[in-house]
């Protein structure tokens, strides 16, 4: 999954992981997968425009608490004021 939304990835991010539908109507295209809904997403690149005091560490906390790895980051300089990051995550399974 690829995001990138100017500013409103510190806002919608704990959206990603919230699922209230019922177990039974969740997909899995394999049923072997631990995962389920967005959480069955194993790659993850958020282009993050801006640190905002108030969210970074949540947000990366969060994304640690469901087991993603940043695998790459890349620096952003052309654009929105050279303060946009590019970070890849990987979903490792549960231990």
């Amino acid at each position: 999954m690829k995001v990138d939304c100017k500013m409103c990835e510190w806002s919608i991010y704990q959206d990603w992981f919230e699922y209230d539908g019922d177990e039974d109507e969740q997909v899995s295209s394999d049923e072997s997968s631990p995962f389920t809904g967005l959480a069955m997403i194993q790659q993850l690149l958020v282009e993050v425009h801006g640190t905002p005091e108030q969210s970074v560490n949540a947000f990366f906390e969060r994304l640690t608490e469901e087991n993603y790895v940043i695998f790459h980051k890349d620096a952003n300089t052309e654009q929105f004021s050279g303060t946009s990051q590019d970070y890849a995550f990987l979903k490792l399974a549960p231990t």
